[in-house]
């Protein structure tokens, strides 16, 4: 009686697919932070720091009655400025991650057939 053994190993390294992995990430970032709009944002957090800067100038300059209104102000404008780039930020994350899930998606549907066939018949579904 003849017995088989199918053995699966691994093609490649796991430390090496992390690394790939890793390396891909860190190029899709830079990728990311190369777009016009992270250049927008960085002017525009500039523009936010040059208007603290000034508000400050003027709490120094002014006499001790002005400085309580010049704080407030000062301190709305910081406030507003890490609330807008923090939504921001987030924006950029979320839409960061949902391109990771949706690559990692693709890369399990070209190595297993099973999701490419139900990829496909949800294409065919929606069509």
């Amino acid at each position: 009686m003849t017995t088989f053994v199918n053995i699966s190993y691994t093609t490649s390294h796991p430390g090496v697919t992390r690394f790939e992995r890793a390396y891909a990430s860190a190029k899709n970032v830079v990728q990311r932070l190369q777009q016009e709009s992270t250049y927008a944002a960085v002017l525009l957090m500039f523009g936010a720091l040059s208007l603290i800067a000034s508000i400050y100038d003027i709490v120094d300059a002014s006499q001790e009655g002005q400085e309580l209104g010049a704080w407030v102000v000062l301190w709305a404008a910081i406030l507003m400025c890490l609330v807008v780039f923090g939504k921001y930020c987030k924006r950029q994350v979320v839409a960061w991650l949902k391109a990771d899930r949706e690559a990692r998606m693709w890369d399990s549907a070209l190595t297993d057939y099973r999701v490419m066939a139900d990829l496909r018949c949800a294409q065919s579904r929606s069509e």
